[in-house]
């Protein structure tokens, strides 16, 4: 038989657990409205008229949220000097005819206001990866630009490393590639842009614009409903294992209660 401390130190730690998952489950929630808000936000954002992209007196106060995937416009000129070229699958293109594996051909942008800003010309394929290779599309004419602001990408102790030798990257973060290219740290967006469609220059016979804009994948994950089912459902076995041992506890207990009174009555 268990004893009493000790079912009451079970109850403890199994309200304490069940209370935590609770916790946890309802996080889930409050998340899971964030991010269908940010969805929607995004969702008619994309669809607004471009503005002014932000230059460096509105940087300190830019928020990631209220500004990712925001249509812009630049004025300025490319500076060809050095490309960053991000490995991509384009498996389904949207831009334009090209698809298959490539590079995003990422370039410093020098405004008309003197600032910098990196910008996500669009895809090429991989034999076209070197901009020897193709250039007519290194145009250093001043013109004018429209594109989706973009943030750095997540990056942990398990994401692929650059290879700088090679110029291939996976993962993009404005401050490592802006140091890569050698941009002016004070006068660089801690954002980029990535191009809409048909900013790139003819190209072949395919009627393709290269560098193909128009590829920016506009996804969120959102497996909050997941988690916050997952969270309840285990504070729901948690509740049924406990009723399951309290019940087992007190019958096991009236047990042997009632054979410790058995045991003392008298024979007749």
């Amino acid at each position: 038989m268990i004893s009493r401390p000790k079912i009451v130190l079970f109850s403890l730690a199994a309200l304490l657990a069940f209370s935590a998952l609770i916790a946890l489950g309802n996080w889930q929630v409050r998340r899971l409205a964030w991010k269908e808000q940010l969805i929607a936000d995004v969702t008619s954002r994309v669809a607004a008229p471009p503005i002014a992209a932000p230059g460096p007196e509105q940087w300190a106060g830019l928020s990631r949220d209220d500004a990712v995937y925001r249509p812009v416009r630049i004025t300025g000129h490319y500076d060809h000097a050095r490309e960053v070229h991000v490995w991509f699958a384009l498996n389904d293109p949207q831009g334009g005819p090209l698809g298959g594996p490539g590079y995003m051909i990422m370039t410093p942008f020098v405004t008309t206001e003197g600032w910098q800003v990196i910008v996500n010309r669009g895809f090429v394929p991989e034999k076209l990866k070197e901009k020897a290779s193709r250039p007519e599309t290194l145009v250093e004419t001043p013109q004018t630009l429209t594109g989706l602001m973009r943030f750095d990408e997540p990056k942990n102790w398990l994401s692929p490393k650059a290879d700088k030798q090679k110029n291939v990257w996976i993962v993009r973060q404005v401050g490592e590639m802006a140091a890569f290219l050698g941009m002016d740290e004070g006068r660089t967006a801690p954002y980029w842009v990535d191009l809409v469609k048909g900013q790139g220059v003819p190209w072949g016979t395919e009627a393709a614009s290269l560098p193909q804009g128009g590829e920016t994948r506009i996804t969120f994950r959102n497996s909050h409903l997941q988690y916050a089912v997952t969270w309840y459902g285990l504070a729901a076995v948690l509740a049924i294992i406990f009723l399951l041992f309290l019940r087992k506890s007190l019958s096991r207990g009236n047990k042997a209660g009632q054979d410790l009174s058995d045991s003392n009555k008298l024979p007749s």
